[in-house]
């Protein structure tokens, strides 16, 4: 059942209307039986202490504003989704002598070669066909365009391991091009980041030669998407005359600028009250007395909830000093450990594959609240834990 769930996350992801965790309940209620059978089995380390403390720190850390708002389950919806993959972690701890390294390799790309064809067909459709200026799809466009972007870094990390290159590498491309049409900046933006990020960080694997070369070769892509793909261009240069305006002082009319505004809003939510942050009424109400202040503008009043359009942003408005505390944990020391592990075992490539998934997701949570969306909450709780059981697996078997 794992097999089939790993192959429609992906699959399905941003191809079909049906939200992934809906499969991904259905492999909750099975692991939660499946543990209570196998329960003398189940011996928890250290390791898997951990590994539950992180996947519960979203929700351990808006616990004061769930309070605090009269319990409002908006605020702890994301981290119970998360909380969500403890058993199926636990499932596939149990199992783990059982599992085919085999067959889930063949999942993730399979898998991920199918949600990227589906996600570059929809793109296509929209774009060329119904002539919109952005991809929707069955999201919003900004969620359309992180979940490509995260296949496409899923088969690129993939591709130096694999014996299908010739799938993995169009899955790569497939998923590439619905990540620029989509138009969604931060996952565009994103791929040059984490690119540069791996070419830095091998440069003495590779040498200096061919980091040269990488790094010509992502310009030239960078250049070839802004010539051959008008969508790519006209946000290419929304952004540079946005950025322009902001530096002169001019936030109107200005999506990066309005950006700058919301994140100044979610630093005095935060001043407010540090420790846990402010409710989202609580911050609407300190956005309308700050609104023409000069620290913020009237715009910014009008956004619900203060939405701050970065997960950092937002945890430092609603969840404070503990809720940073734990978006540190939860987002950026996986991506830490994974990139450890990764020196350490080089020939393991599910340590490699880890980082770069999550590296993608550090990214993208700077221009949006990525995680806040339980759907995608959910997606990434389940990746991170599968390629870290993967990897423990196959670091087990060439012990």
């Amino acid at each position: 059942m794992t097999l089939a769930v790993t192959f429609l996350a992906f699959a399905l992801l941003v191809s079909a209307p049906i939200r992934i965790h809906a499969f991904v309940a259905l492999l909750l209620i099975y692991s939660v039986g499946f543990l209570i059978f196998n329960r003398h089995q189940l011996a928890m380390t250290r390791q898997d202490w951990l590994v539950v403390l992180l996947l519960s720190l979203y929700m351990l850390s808006h616990l004061p504003v769930f309070v605090m708002s009269g319990f409002s389950t908006r605020y702890l919806a994301p981290g119970l989704h998360m909380m969500g993959i403890i058993p199926i972690y636990l499932m596939l701890r149990v199992a783990l002598a059982e599992l085919s390294l085999v067959r889930f390799r063949a999942v993730l790309e399979y898998g991920g070669f199918v949600g990227s064809l589906g996600g570059a067909g929809i793109a296509v459709y929209e774009v060329y066909l119904l002539g919109q200026a952005r991809v929707d799809g069955f999201l919003f466009h900004i969620n359309f365009g992180y979940l490509s972007a995260s296949l496409f870094f899923l088969m690129v990390a993939l591709l130096p391991s694999t014996q299908r290159r010739a799938l993995v590498g169009a899955g790569a491309l497939l998923a590439l091009l619905a990540t620029l049409l989509s138009t969604s900046r931060g996952a565009v933006f994103a791929i040059p980041i984490v690119f540069t990020v791996l070419l830095v960080w091998q440069w003495r694997r590779i040498g200096a030669v061919y980091l040269v070369v990488g790094l010509l070769g992502l310009g030239g892509l960078a250049l070839a998407s802004y010539l051959t793909l008008p969508q790519v261009e006209e946000r290419v240069d929304l952004t540079v005359s946005e950025v322009e305006r902001i530096l002169e002082g001019d936030f109107r009319h200005n999506s990066a600028g309005g950006r700058v505004r919301l994140w100044a809003a979610a630093i005095e939510a935060f001043k407010e009250r540090p420790l846990v942050g402010l409710t989202y009424d609580e911050r609407d109400a300190l956005n309308l007395e700050l609104a023409g202040t000069g620290i913020i503008n009237e715009w910014v009043a009008t956004i619900s909830r203060g939405h701050a359009h970065s997960q950092y942003f937002e945890t430092l408005a609603t969840g404070g000093v503990i809720g940073v505390v734990a978006l540190f944990f939860y987002l950026i020391f996986p991506a830490l450990y994974f990139l450890r592990r990764s020196h350490q075992e080089p020939d393991n490539p599910y340590w490699f594959v880890g980082f770069v998934f999550s590296l993608g997701f550090i990214v993208f949570c700077l221009s949006e609240v990525a995680l806040q969306h339980e759907m995608i909450a959910t997606y990434y709780a389940f990746v991170m834990a599968l390629l870290f059981v993967l990897a423990c697996k196959d670091s087990e078997r060439s012990a």
